[in-house]
């Protein structure tokens, strides 16, 4: 019998979006589990580090979203084939958690002054991180760690569409090896099919719209 999956987390894409992308990449079937706002103080002790994402499988819970995509990544053939390939990986991913940390830092800061100070910070660091992806994209065809799709370009889609809310649907037009990626991975009908009934968000860009 195969296992049953249940991702929880909360009613917006954030951290669980790349591990729900990465199931139906699968065809895996699972059950997406949104915690109301309201409902995470009375569910968070219950978690296994008091916070989301969780991914269940078969009742147990696993906590941490990258070791989640790193899990799942081997059960949907999505890592690498030997300790190189995922050497690659592992790079790419720790490059995206550069990124990620000033990004993250920007759209959370809700003190307008700070907010613009840290907007100009970011706009200092993001385009020597996506030169750098930019690289590798180029370097592989139109992925980022490997010449095929492997987990990492699942989560850059996640990344190339919190940029695009946060500072424009232009911002990556210079980026065409990244373009590349980005269609590379909406090109999966799992993923396509994800996108097109995935629940709606608040967010002002929308991959959807590139389907």
């Amino acid at each position: 019998m195969a296992p049953s999956y249940k991702v929880r987390y909360f009613n917006t894409p954030g951290r669980a979006e790349p591990i729900r992308m990465i199931l139906s990449y699968g065809q895996i079937p699972f059950e997406d589990d949104r915690v109301a706002r309201e409902d995470w103080p009375k569910i968070k002790p219950t978690t296994p580090l008091g916070q989301l994402p969780v991914l269940e499988v078969d009742g147990k819970q696993i906590p941490q979203s990258t070791a989640i995509c790193r899990y799942l990544a081997n059960v949907t053939n999505l890592a690498g084939k030997d300790a190189k390939e995922n050497l690659a990986i592992d790079i790419a991913i720790e490059t995206f958690e550069d990124l990620k940390k000033p990004m993250g830092e920007y759209m959370r800061e809700r003190d307008e002054s700070k907010k613009q100070e840290k907007f100009q910070k970011l706009k200092e660091v993001i385009p020597f991180y996506l030169g750098k992806l930019e690289e590798y994209a180029n370097k592989n065809g139109g992925y980022i760690a490997l010449p095929r799709i492997t987990w990492p370009d699942i989560v850059f889609i996640n990344i190339y569409e919190n940029l695009l809310d946060g500072l424009g649907s232009d911002y990556m037009n210079t980026y065409p090896g990244l373009q590349k990626v980005k269609q590379n991975v909406l090109s999966q009908p799992g993923i396509r099919d994800w996108i097109k009934n995935r629940p709606k968000s608040e967010k002002k860009y929308d991959l959807k719209q590139d389907l």
